[in-house]
């Protein structure tokens, strides 16, 4: 799908779009730049905050002209920390999530991510992990540290898959998201987003208006994710995933 909008539209029309997306993306960060960095500082619960992170999402959903939509946020407890665990097609799943699910949600990024100007110092202020995917052991000790020092009500997002999917097929998952969940005492969250690929797909710059949907699906208990080994947990919450993913 990529590769068709590439052929179709003309470059100066890629280019426009292109830079459309890259202007909104500027503004929104130099509009909540200052609020969320005194918020964060100020407001350990972070809910604050929230409310300007979700201004940025916002403000970029609405430009990109890409709505949401969400069934089953009845499932989720309201104060509670999840370790939620979602598929990946599109760097546009993270908007979605955070503007349908009532929650604090918080992810794991790249360290490269940090160096972004404005942006990375103000994402590290909010208690999102960034992490060295270079070194396994290293991340994962990073992933820990951050967990402990996490308010009480925060939720880590986890793209179980590690990677945006090209073909919109769902690979195998990664264990960080279930190995947090045991170490954290927190419930698993799963959680399906259906139709990011079709607005911005692998390997795309150029954003097509549409829809995308977040379901939750029904929580893994806390108990269950410490009495059970993590490889069969992980193992049915994908093959949940999975189904759930197909529906049209």
């Amino acid at each position: 799908m990529g590769g068709e909008a590439k052929r179709t539209l003309p470059a100066v029309v890629r280019y426009l779009k292109i830079g459309w997306l890259c202007f909104w993306i500027g503004l929104a960060t130099l509009l909540v730049f200052v609020p969320v960095v005194i918020t964060a500082r100020l407001d350990p619960s972070q809910k604050t905050t929230q409310f300007f992170v979700r201004i940025w999402y916002g403000i970029i959903l609405t430009t990109t002209r890409v709505k949401t939509r969400s069934v089953g946020l009845e499932k989720i407890r309201p104060g509670c920390s999840y370790s939620i665990i979602s598929n990946h097609q599109s760097h546009f799943d993270i908007l979605a999530l955070v503007a349908e699910l009532p929650m604090i949600v918080r992810f794991i990024a790249k360290k490269e991510l940090r160096r972004i100007p404005l942006f990375g110092y103000a994402v590290s202020l909010t208690h999102c992990i960034f992490v060295d995917r270079s070194d396994s052991a290293k991340a994962v000790k990073t992933l820990q540290d951050g967990i402990r020092t996490l308010p009480s009500g925060i939720s880590m997002l986890f793209f179980a898959e590690g990677t945006r999917s090209a073909d919109g097929k769902i690979g195998p998952f990664k264990k960080g998201g279930f190995r947090t969940a045991q170490i954290s005492g927190w419930p698993i969250l799963p959680v399906v987003v259906r139709g990011s690929r079709k607005i911005l797909p692998k390997g795309e710059l150029v954003v097509t208006p549409g829809t995308i949907e977040v379901e939750v699906l029904d929580p893994v208990p806390k108990e269950e994710v410490q009495e059970r080994p993590w490889e069969e947990v992980m193992e049915d919450v994908r093959q949940r995933i999975v189904t759930h993913s197909e529906k049209v």
